[in-house]
């Protein structure tokens, strides 16, 4: 099925329009059946493309096989469209090389990046198990112990990119993969900033770049200056939406969204979920405060608060 680049939606096949944000639904199809052949041309003798494992708004993700040190990779090759400002393939690859020096359990690193065959792409390893959104969409809402030890190790991922000077923006459950022991690995280090053009806005002419239900306030209002609060804020919604199987702000169309970040009131998740305890709900609402001086001052502040052991 296409997938709207925009939401992530899935589209029937003839649809123009997507039913969920109302944009035209052309770019879903950009991506063709020679991609992974570029990919094959650009990686040279030494890999091998197995095969497509996701795409969405920003790349198509494709399993490869490193032959010479044995291993398995996930490449992801950016969406064209993303790449055609000025000097935004340079500032890619200089985002990537900071996010490379990142040395973390709870962060998957980029391994290197590649710009040929018309192509952008990065390498990373891959992770054997399945991400957040899989298992939320599995399980729906999570016990809370559960909840509570991926909300804490995904504070110190955050918290320890934060002192090393990158800002994720994009925090959201695709973006995390559990492992088969559960441990939480947090991807894309660095692509929302990288992809960022206009002095630090994340849009690309125009456009809104991240998921609208887990964008701050400030990155919902295009503010061009944003720093490691807005993923502190992400966080209180991943952890509201863990407990309580559902977004916090979702309305009918993106913009609809957006702007239920800015002006709607912070919900107290034990409306949907009663047995939260009282600093787990207390560290979710700090977290989601409309205004960055508001939130808990970094990430293991809200994991401490909320009672993680982690």
């Amino acid at each position: 099925m296409p997938v709207c680049v925009h939401c992530d939606v899935e589209l029937q096949p003839d649809a123009q329009f997507c039913f969920r944000c109302g944009r035209r639904a052309d770019a879903a199809f950009e991506w063709d059946a020679t991609t992974g052949e570029r990919l094959a041309a650009a990686l040279g003798p030494d890999y091998s493309v197995i095969g497509e494992l996701g795409r969405g708004g920003f790349a198509v993700v494709y399993s490869v096989r490193d032959r010479r040190r044995n291993r398995y990779l996930a490449v992801k090759v950016m969406r064209p469209s993303l790449l055609t400002a000025p000097g935004l393939k340079e500032r890619f690859r200089r985002e990537a090389e900071l996010v490379s020096r990142l040395d973390h359990p709870n962060i998957l690193p980029m391994l290197f990046t590649g710009k040929a065959a018309g192509l952008v792409y990065y390498a990373m390893p891959r992770v054997q198990g399945h991400s957040l959104r899989e298992q939320l969409d599995r399980r729906g809402s999570l016990p809370v112990k559960e909840a509570l030890r991926i909300f804490g190790e995904l504070a110190h991922g955050l918290a320890y990119a934060h002192r090393n000077g990158v800002v994720h923006r994009d925090v959201k459950p695709g973006n995390i993969m559990l492992d088969r022991r559960g441990r939480v690995t947090i991807l894309d280090f660095g692509v929302a900033k990288a992809i960022a053009v206009r002095g630090g806005t994340i849009s690309i002419t125009g456009e809104v770049v991240g998921t609208a239900e887990y964008m701050s306030p400030e990155q919902a209002q295009g503010i061009t200056e944003v720093d490691h609060r807005c993923d502190v804020y992400s966080l209180g919604i991943l952890g509201w939406e863990m407990l309580a199987g559902e977004v916090p702000f979702l309305g009918d169309t993106v913009h609809d969204t957006l702007a239920m970040h800015v002006k709607q009131p912070i919900p107290d998740v034990r409306g949907k979920r009663p047995d939260t305890p009282p600093a787990f709900a207390s560290a979710l609402r700090r977290c989601m405060a409309k205004e960055p001086d508001g939130r808990w001052p970094d990430a293991v502040a809200a994991a401490r608060a909320a009672g993680a052991t982690t």
